[in-house]
């Protein structure tokens, strides 16, 4: 049996291991982890990982201490009085900021965002402010919630605000990606105060445009500002056309698309790369461009109620995160928006208010319905596999516990609880590797993700579904449907030539692993 490890909570306390000193003196060794240059080479695999964990929390510490140390300047210097300079391009703000400027060698600039990412700290945000310092969020994040909580600052609700999101991150003990971050703090912030949200959505509206910013060696950046759906559909147009080259073609990806991207704008023709004389290249002409636009479809999740103008919830636009009510709206107006709700029109809910709806096709219990594959992709939201991106409407959707074909009672089965989205690379990481993911309901009722790496490093998944965001989600439950066809009588059997196939063997022991994660987790909420 393998050794299984756990980097959650604070169970990584590597100084302590290695009976040395800190990396840095001055921080609480608590915060820190490393492993010795001399040991390196003997030291476990799950040591280092979790040495990387340790760092990070000691980097978060580190944090609070230099917003601390910015704040108590900022106390001495400034002080809470009236500035009576404070017209003058030198006033005490940017005498303060100016100190932290030349010490570090960075600019003005830079220098006052840090004084004023302390202050937000300090005074709109200290709940998280003591989360930064224990290394339950990173200094990267933090950053995040405090531009995301901009628009709080100086109204009433603001202190709830703050231990809202505290709480949202004490309900998690992995790390937490910037997509998930921003969603949580903005569905927050939304349902204290909407009206702010979209007066800053107007704003940024307002700021779009397009610009030129000249680079190295004879190139440039151009950027351009948008409404986001917008962008994912320009985005979407020019994947499309830069996928139109044939598979000999020499550039990469992002080369191509920048090549096609240069054609839609330009009205030029995009060409194939390859020179094969017998090229497969079918490259629309230059005047048939606006064509590729019809083939883009973005994903936009919405209550009823949001859509019909009777409830201002929060929204969520797959691949950029939550939008208001109004942005909903205004994308349900468009002319060629399509509006498919989830459950269909006419179906009756159960006496205890529930709704259920089919699991899988009624020919094939492994495959999933339409309804039960847009509910998981709605609930997951992205890609499962920590720190991914990529959109669930663009993942694969995977059984957790595997199907097993041959004997289908024996297998995981066509579930929710037993579905969700991975993107292509981790698709195929468990596939083909001896990565196991394990998904599975916590005492609270929240949908929990495990991945144990080959070595039985525990890492937990994703902190948050948008089953947050859409409670109406958790309404609905999922059934073999009716009509399904009886189990056939097995064919004759097979003659023996293994006790298990390879593929059964690995997922035997997967399941193995399932079992042994799920007695440490019983284990320690006994204790």
């Amino acid at each position: 049996m393998r050794k299984v490890f756990s980097v959650s909570g604070s169970a990584w306390s590597l100084s302590s291991w290695w009976g040395v000193p800190s990396p840095w003196p001055d921080v609480a060794p608590m915060f820190t982890g490393g492993v010795p240059a001399e040991e390196i080479h003997d030291a476990d695999t799950n040591d280092l990982v979790g040495s990387f964990v340790s760092l990070q929390r000691g980097q978060s510490f580190l944090a609070w201490q230099k917003y601390q140390t910015a704040a108590e300047l900022h106390a001495r210097i400034v002080g809470t009085t009236p500035d009576p300079h404070a017209l003058f391009l030198k006033d005490s703000f940017a005498d303060c900021a100016a100190r932290i400027a030349m010490a570090l060698s960075i600019s003005q600039q830079a220098a006052e965002k840090v004084i004023n990412q302390a202050l937000a700290l300090r005074d709109r945000l200290p709940q998280i402010a003591e989360r930064l310092r224990d290394g339950r969020i990173s200094a990267e994040l933090v950053a995040t919630v405090i531009s995301r909580t901009d628009l709080v600052e100086g109204h009433e609700y603001a202190v709830a605000v703050d231990a809202e999101i505290a709480a949202a991150l004490d309900l998690h003990d992995g790390a937490w990606s910037r997509e998930r971050v921003q969603d949580m703090v903005d569905r927050i912030v939304f349902r204290h105060d909407p009206d702010g949200v979209r007066e800053h959505r107007k704003r940024a509206l307002d700021a779009r445009g397009v610009w030129v910013h000249d680079g190295k060696d004879g190139t440039s950046k151009f950027t351009a500002t948008m409404a986001a759906e917008n962008a994912r559909i320009a985005m979407a147009a020019v994947k499309a056309l830069a996928a139109t080259a044939c598979e000999f073609d020499g550039r990469t990806k992002l080369q191509r698309a920048s090549d096609a991207a240069f054609a839609l704008m330009t009205g030029t023709a995009f060409e194939c790369q390859c020179s094969h004389p017998e090229c497969s290249a079918q490259i629309p002409e230059p005047a048939a461009m606006p064509q590729v636009d019809s083939k883009v479809i973005i994903h936009v999740i919405a209550d009823e109620s949001t859509v019909a103008g009777t409830a201002d919830n929060a929204g969520f636009l797959a691949g950029h995160g939550v939008i208001s009510d109004d942005h909903v709206r205004d994308l349900v107006a468009r002319p060629d928006a399509v509006v498919l709700p989830l459950v269909p029109p006419g179906t009756q809910p159960n006496p205890d208010g529930t709704i259920t709806l089919p699991a899988h096709l009624p020919s094939d219990p492994y495959r999933p319905s339409s309804a039960l594959d847009l509910f998981v992709r709605i609930r997951d939201g992205y890609s499962v596999i920590p720190g991914s991106s990529v959109s669930s409407f663009d993942a694969d959707l995977d059984h957790v516990v595997e199907y097993d074909h041959r004997h289908p009672m024996r297998g995981g089965q066509t579930a929710p609880d037993n579905l969700n989205a991975k993107d292509r690379f981790g698709h195929l990481l468990k596939t083909f590797g001896d990565w196991v993911d394990d998904q599975y309901r916590d005492y609270t009722g929240r949908l929990r993700i495990e991945f144990t790496t080959p070595e039985g490093l525990i890492i937990p998944g994703d902190p948050e579904h948008l089953d947050v965001l859409f409670p109406g989600l958790r309404r609905i439950r999922f059934a073999a449907p009716a009509q399904a066809p009886p189990r056939t009588a097995e064919s004759a059997p097979i003659p023996p030539t293994r006790s298990q196939s390879r593929v059964s063997a690995k997922h035997a022991r997967r399941q193995q692993e399932r079992e042994r994660n799920r007695k440490r987790r019983i284990k320690e909420a006994d204790d």
